[in-house]
């Protein structure tokens, strides 16, 4: 990785001074060498938001699943060591009437709550590609865990083929309400 010293082009593409870009060692060799450029070390991987709102999004039916949000991830998006995190927050009334929240991707439920009494849930979903682009783990279920007992949850979703995201929400009485407040979807780009 290089940190351009100067205004410079480069196959055909205009890059400005400062400007840290990747290309193969020997293109970067040559542009360290005249003074263009100076070796930049990756220090972290780069994140992209993939979606995400803080538009309210409410329930309007009772007993029915509704779609709140939704995205799609096309192929191509996530490499085979990439982390999807998915930062939901919804809030509820608080009744004794079922509340039910998830995340589903490609039609595969992630993530499921069902909440009576309190008034919000915000969990943190990653999910983490295992050197494939078909097979995942997510490290976390309920938080963070230390001396954990629940083995961790592990998936086969296909990130070589379109796969939509869906955040949803159910409510099981009229008088309740459900909205979700926020998401917000990042993508940690991995090897």
């Amino acid at each position: 990785m290089i940190r351009f010293l100067n205004d410079e082009t480069v196959a055909g593409h205009r890059f400005g001074k400062g400007a840290i870009a990747r290309f193969d060692s020997a293109t970067e060799a040559q542009l360290i060498a005249a003074a263009d450029a100076e070796n930049y070390p990756l220090i972290s991987r780069p994140i992209e938001i993939l979606s995400g709102s803080a538009v309210a999004a409410s329930c309007t039916m009772t007993a029915i699943d509704e779609v709140l949000a939704s995205f799609t991830i096309a192929p191509g998006i996530l490499g085979v060591n990439s982390v999807l995190q998915i930062e939901p927050l919804w809030t509820f009334t608080s009744s004794v009437n079922n509340k039910v929240l998830k995340i589903r991707i490609g039609g595969t439920t992630v993530y499921s709550a069902t909440r009576t009494t309190s008034v919000k849930e915000a969990p943190l979903f990653v999910l983490a590609n295992r050197n494939s682009l078909a097979s995942q783990i997510q490290p976390y279920d309920n938080g963070y865990a230390t001396a954990g007992l629940i083995a961790p949850a592990s998936y086969a979703i296909d990130f070589s083929k379109n796969q939509d995201v869906e955040i949803s929400g159910q409510r099981a009485d009229s008088a309740d309400t459900l909205t979700l407040e926020y998401y917000r979807i990042l993508h940690f780009i991995g090897d």
